[in-house]
């Protein structure tokens, strides 16, 4: 029951696309996650990430999928230097829940979007410290 009042929560503070203020932010939001072409649940949606990547140069290995519970903030620094974005799962659950309010808060990690069943963690050196909590639409789909 908890975990279902955060999500309603989640969707009444969070954003649409036109909340957000990043460009990079804007065109994932524009161009994938808000686009009616995806199937709506949390691995194609992935794959649609990544695909719209690989057609700017990223490669499949670029990118990593993976649960905070397995992690310490030192290892998911590192996790981050080596990959383009990681995909964190289900990071608002109980366990994960600390780790992921710590990550927001460190200056080492630049962009996270919090879509509530799924995180997005990327490093973009050229983009200032943003946390993105954007509203995924899961009942349109």
């Amino acid at each position: 029951m908890l975990y279902f009042a955060k999500k309603i929560l989640h969707f009444l503070t969070s954003n649409s696309r036109h909340g957000t203020h990043s460009p990079f932010v804007y065109s994932l939001a524009e161009q994938i996650i808000y686009s009616r072409k995806n199937k709506r649940n949390k691995e194609s949606l992935q794959a649609a990430i990544v695909r719209y990547f690989e057609k700017q140069g990223y490669t499949q290995e670029q990118f990593c999928t993976l649960s905070l519970i397995d992690y310490t903030v030192e290892e998911l620094v590192a996790l981050q230097e080596k990959y383009f974005m990681l995909f964190v799962e289900l990071p608002h659950r109980h366990a994960s829940e600390p780790l992921w309010q710590q990550l927001q808060r460190d200056s080492r990690f630049v962009v996270l979007i919090d879509l509530f069943e799924l995180g997005i963690i990327c490093k973009r050196k050229e983009q200032r410290k943003e946390y993105f909590k954007l509203r995924y639409p899961y009942w349109l789909y």
